[in-house]
């Protein structure tokens, strides 16, 4: 599933959370404030430098927060706009820009279409680079899905998407675009639960051109999909999926490996009390997506979560999740060797307070660690953020 899985660029606390299901109407305008440590933020291991690679960043941001409902159809944006100062590495100092938003609109007794878009523009994580370079990324994800759902019995599923990263000139070879539909059939039963089964075909194309004896031929990937999804929930308490398929990999580049294989992802959420919720998840997933040097990658996760409402003003959160990549058809600017393979451990923990109406806190903390088949590529970090927002 090139759309399911993405590996993503964390763009902050209290970036684009939540609003996408507020049901009243909202526009809120808010001042922030970002200060983040990270022990690590150049990505390097013992490998490749004994220097220090710490680094204090403060970001002030202007955020907008807009729900809106015009009888049954429903408008929503969130975003921000902020620039990043760095104590150490004053290099990575740069804007960044954050855009979310969609439309939830209605059409007869069923039917719906849901378009949505997100863009992102930010200096890149140098994990993600492999050398340390400024760069600054533009991704954009627009979707459209369209169905019409009944209570009980069949009905037809259908959507569309277009991903983008463009990067700076020192990078323009990284840029790619994926272009997917996908067309399916459901069918609701409410003692049972909900089924889709749906075909999905992606074609993955970078700007990267790869020379041959007719001459240079662009690095595209096609990748077709089929599967099942089922999902049920029980009562309150329970909300449970499952999807299983087979996903075809077909790179244009002699020298870029096929894949055929199983693809599946799996989640169960558990709220034994209505200030508690526990989520599990699991999958592997054929992407294209981020800004990592590869046609594709196949990816490997689990990965536990945990959220609660601890008080009227207080409320917690907390993660873990284990991956393994496999990287198909990486860049030539590793010039240190392909990575090959990794696996990763990202565990992170937060809590927010509301000190009074207008004024957020928000505490996190984030430890990442890396370990790369090409052992130049290992890292860790840890990291700290202590954010606070005033809304207007």
């Amino acid at each position: 599933m090139i759309r399911g899985f993405m590996v993503g660029m964390v763009i902050g606390p209290m970036a684009l959370t939540g609003t996408a299901y507020a049901q009243e109407n909202k526009f809120e305008l808010s001042a922030r404030l970002v200060e983040t440590y990270d022990s690590n933020i150049l990505r390097l291991g013992d490998l490749r430098t004994d220097n220090p690679t710490d680094n204090l960043s403060v970001s002030p941001r202007v955020a907008v927060d807009f729900d809106r409902r015009f009888a049954r159809q429903r408008v929503y944006v969130t975003g921000y706009a902020g620039y990043n100062f760095n104590s150490r590495f004053r290099f990575l100092n740069r804007e960044e820009l954050a855009l979310n938003g969609g439309v939830d609109l209605r059409f007869g007794p069923r039917c719906r279409i849901t378009p949505s878009m997100s863009i992102l523009r930010a200096q890149s994580d140098l994990e993600d680079l492999g050398q340390i370079v400024t760069n600054v990324a533009t991704i954009q994800d627009y979707s459209i899905r369209a169905s019409c759902p009944r209570p009980a019995g069949f009905y037809p599923t259908v959507g569309a998407g277009y991903y983008q990263v463009r990067n700076s000139e020192i990078r323009r070879e990284r840029d790619l675009s994926i272009v997917d539909a996908r067309v399916g059939i459901a069918y609701a039963r409410p003692s049972i639960g909900n089924f889709e089964l749906f075909g999905q075909f992606a074609r993955i194309e970078r700007n990267r051109r790869d020379p041959t004896p007719a001459g240079l031929l662009q690095d595209e990937t096609d990748v077709r999909t089929v599967a099942l999804r089922f999902s049920r929930d029980v009562g309150t308490r329970i909300e449970s999926a499952l999807q299983i398929g087979y996903t075809d990999v077909v790179p244009k580049t002699v020298d870029v490996p096929s894949f055929s294989g199983l693809t599946y992802e799996g989640s169960l959420t558990y709220q034994p009390t209505p200030p508690l919720a526990l989520t599990l998840g699991f999958g592997r997933q054929v992407s294209g997506r981020g800004n990592l040097g590869t046609s594709y990658y196949v990816s490997d996760n689990v990965q536990l979560r945990a959220r609660a409402k601890l008080s009227a003003r207080t409320s917690a959160g907390a993660g873990i999740q284990l991956s393994r990549r496999d990287f198909a058809g990486e860049d030539r600017v590793f010039q240190f060797g392909p990575r090959g393979r990794d696996r990763q451990l990202d565990a992170n923990a937060t809590i927010g307070y509301r000190l009074a109406r207008p004024i957020n806190l928000d505490l996190s903390t984030r430890y990442r660690r890396r370990n790369a088949e090409n052992d130049f590529y290992d890292y860790d970090s840890l990291s700290a953020t202590l954010a606070a927002a005033m809304s207007f």
